[in-house]
């Protein structure tokens, strides 16, 4: 009974009033404060889960899950054996495509430039990155001395699907003395678009067969390896590590993009803190528009706790309207917020310059843990925020309280 009692004299102070009017207003643009908090870090939030996930899938595409190399920089001559025998001991990796990776001059008709150039193996390698799904222009499928290129690189050497390229290899001053660089004509047959500037700006892939003759290897530069879950790569690559031992080393996507990974994290949490504190800013409103109400209700309290309301009941219902402002507003911009981050999941509504960033619209991504944190932290701070005009009014005595004026 004394329950309900609580809750009806807290929802009653809350209410506007001909004599509290304007304390009833500040209560309310707490509410909206706390509304504007929870909406603006649902999306914020959301929007950082957003990019993270979008950047990290153009990651994973490109890149393996992880990889193995030669410490010594060696090649590696018997790459197939190499991959059955991990393939063996660890059964979680599902394909695997040996590489080489080097950095050559460019020829096109009119200009030139130097990049970074992968020989694969289209048909093992379609099965361990994703670049397939990324081509615009041409096909997947390099054979003999074809070529594919990313649309930044492709723009940037005026070159389109049928045109021709041609690769020379970098070499010392004494090799040049000796018979000058290597050269090797290619054809684009293909045009990939990852959306990340480094990739499409600097990578070039030909045949791994066509690379070793005109670098003049027999082996690869390493091996690529697919997991069935790339986000336990690192736990593969190091296994993969102890299986063979030195001179090989693994290394997975996550280590190869660290700071870029560890960037993000930090750019969530300090999104999170920086709009907390509007939500910070609408805690301290209730503490003043909590501290009006006990003035303004001076002589109702003492007139609660002349008929038997105990400090502690008191104090609860302070605290019972601190609640409510936390609940309503939360659960108003919570509501607000997810309703516009489904849309946006929906129909891609707000666009963004494809130009200046690797995706066509503003990506989001709800959480349901972010949800909830935004939802506790939002009313925990609302509560607190009534402890100290709760206190104060359940310390009023009574005969005093009912003579203020």
């Amino acid at each position: 009974m004394n329950f309900l009692l609580e809750l009806k004299i807290a929802w009653r102070y809350l209410g506007a009033q001909r004599r509290s009017l304007f304390v009833s207003l500040i209560s309310l643009f707490s509410m909206f404060g706390v509304c504007i908090g929870t909406f603006a870090l649902i999306v914020a939030l959301s929007a950082v889960n957003g990019f993270e996930a979008e950047v990290t899938h153009q990651m994973i595409g490109k890149d393996a899950h992880f990889e193995v190399m030669n410490y010594r920089g060696e090649q590696i001559l018997a790459p197939d054996s190499i991959a059955e025998l991990l393939m063996e001991k660890d059964k979680e990796i599902t394909a695997y495509s040996p590489f080489i990776i080097y950095k050559v001059g460019v020829s096109s008709k009119k200009v030139n430039d130097g990049v970074v150039v992968y020989g694969i193996d289209t048909k093992a390698a379609k099965d361990v990155i994703d670049l397939p799904s990324k081509m615009i222009d041409g096909r997947f499928n390099l054979s003999g001395q074809e070529a594919i290129l990313g649309s930044i690189l492709a723009q940037r050497l005026r070159v389109d699907v049928g045109d021709p390229l041609v690769l020379q290899t970098f070499q010392s001053p004494e090799e040049i003395i000796g018979g000058g660089p290597k050269m090797m004509q290619f054809t684009v047959c293909g045009i990939f678009e990852t959306g990340m500037y480094e990739y499409d700006g600097n990578l070039l892939y030909v045949g791994i067969a066509e690379l070793q003759k005109l670098l003049g290897m027999q082996g690869v530069s390493g091996i690529q390896f697919k997991v069935k879950d790339p986000w336990k790569s690192e736990i593969h690559a190091a296994k993969a590590s102890d299986n063979l031992g030195f001179p090989y080393y693994a290394s997975d996507w996550k280590n190869k993009n660290q700071t870029l990974l560890k960037w993000m994290n930090y750019e969530k949490f300090i999104v999170a803190a920086i709009v907390c504190l509007i939500i910070l800013i609408a805690a301290f409103n209730i503490i003043s528009s909590l501290i009006m109400v006990v003035v303004d209700k001076t002589k109702e309290i003492g007139i609660l706790r002349s008929m038997g309301l105990s400090e502690g009941a008191v104090m609860r219902v302070f605290i019972w309207m601190g609640s409510f402002i936390g609940v309503f507003g939360s659960l108003l911009g919570g509501i607000s917020g997810l309703a516009l981050c489904i849309i946006q999941e929906r129909t891609h509504f707000i666009k963004l310059p494809s130009d200046v960033y690797m995706m066509p619209f503003f990506p989001v991504q709800v959480q349901a843990w972010d949800v909830a944190a935004v939802f506790a932290i939002g009313n925990a701070l609302c509560i607190l925020a009534t402890i100290l005009p709760a206190w104060k009014a359940s310390v009023m005595k009574p005969v005093r309280a009912i003579r203020h004026e």
